[in-house]
């Protein structure tokens, strides 16, 4: 009685068209949070996302809000945690704390010699004698004499100690201006590289123009941000985490370990972080293909993966062009801020 009763259901699911097979899968998600619900459905249904439009689905994220949220958003929180935690540490607080240590101790030498300069020309003034033997000649001077040789040392202590205080000054709003640019940047490079996994979405839209043939090619954007998003919710935010620790170094105190392995570490950062890059595009590709009726190359990680191709050489034309304009922003604000 059991198998029979099995195969019903077994029928009775084959006969469901595929927006009520969605319907099905989307009613059976637990949870609140339809971010997450509408990841699982995504992942588990690559084949069944080209109904989703038409399976009236209640709360289904449209797929730029569904990409913002899932990559943007977490990418952007992250950013302004590691704005504040790393703008006053590192290497270049060291040398601005270092500096500001450096202009008290000269400024107290400084005073010390015009209290000294000062203390001298009051004796001088009250003193009866004609004649007076100071450091500043090898010879005995008259009391005019004197007091001119002291306040001109006293005024040149004076201009000198101003010069002095400008000069650090200066440096010291160098250094801030850099700093700031810097963890500006740092913070907002992985940032950036979320920001380009969205917006190449358009580059990757109009590529489906070599699909014509295929019916889902106009979706294309669609299906990549819907697919970019549900398997990148995690794999991107590993990546941000690993891209603040690697350009932040300095200020979470690794730079040691860094500078101790030497370009070594950096060949193999960057080919970690490349390798799992790459396979999350190997997968989007592949999610892709399946809900394009594509057939799936041979080897996916070959040249012959065209939509693989496409999704690689269209997040680096963006994120280039992004982290560009926002470094030469960077740099305008620290000039800015500089002078």
């Amino acid at each position: 009685m059991e198998s029979v009763y099995q195969d019903e259901e077994v029928q009775q699911e084959a006969v469901l068209t595929p927006q009520d097979q969605i319907r099905l899968q989307w009613r059976q998600q637990p949870g609140f949070i339809s971010l997450i619900r509408q990841k699982n459905v995504i992942e588990r249904n690559a084949e069944l996302l080209p109904y989703a439009g038409t399976a009236a689905l209640d709360g289904w994220i449209p797929p730029r809000m569904f990409a913002l949220q899932g990559l943007v958003l977490l990418s952007l929180i992250a950013s302004l945690l590691n704005w504040p935690m790393t703008l006053h540490a590192g290497k270049l607080e060291d040398q601005i704390t270092s500096l500001q240590a450096s202009v008290q101790t000269e400024t107290t030498r400084q005073q010390e010699i015009i209290a000294a300069t000062q203390a001298e020309i009051a004796r001088i003034s009250r003193s009866s004698k004609a004649s007076f033997k100071l450091h500043l000649s090898a010879t005995p001077m008259t009391r005019e004499e004197a007091l001119l040789a002291l306040n001109s040392a006293l005024e040149e202590s004076q201009r000198s100690e101003e010069q002095y205080k400008e000069k650090m000054a200066t440096e010291e709003q160098r250094l801030r201006a850099r700093q700031s640019a810097l963890a500006i940047a740092n913070s907002g490079t992985p940032l950036i590289f979320s920001l380009a996994l969205v917006l190449a979405a358009n580059l990757i839209g109009r590529g489906g123009q070599n699909l014509s043939r295929n019916r889902q090619a106009k979706w294309l954007t669609d299906y990549y941000l819907y697919f970019a998003t549900a398997e990148g919710l995690w794999p991107n935010l590993v990546l941000i985490v690993f891209l603040h620790i690697a350009l932040s170094r300095n200020a979470y105190g690794v730079s040691g370990l860094f500078e101790s392995v030497g370009p070594l570490f950096w060949v193999v950062f960057s080919a970690g972080f490349y390798f799992l890059l790459l396979r999350y595009f190997v997968v989007v590709a592949r999610d892709i293909n399946q809900a394009m009726q594509i057939r799936r190359p041979a080897n996916e990680y070959s040249l012959d993966n065209r939509m693989l191709l496409r999704i690689h050489n269209s997040v680096l034309i963006v994120f280039v062009g992004l982290e560009a304009a926002f470094l030469v922003l960077c740099y305008g604000l620290y000039l800015a801020q500089k002078s």
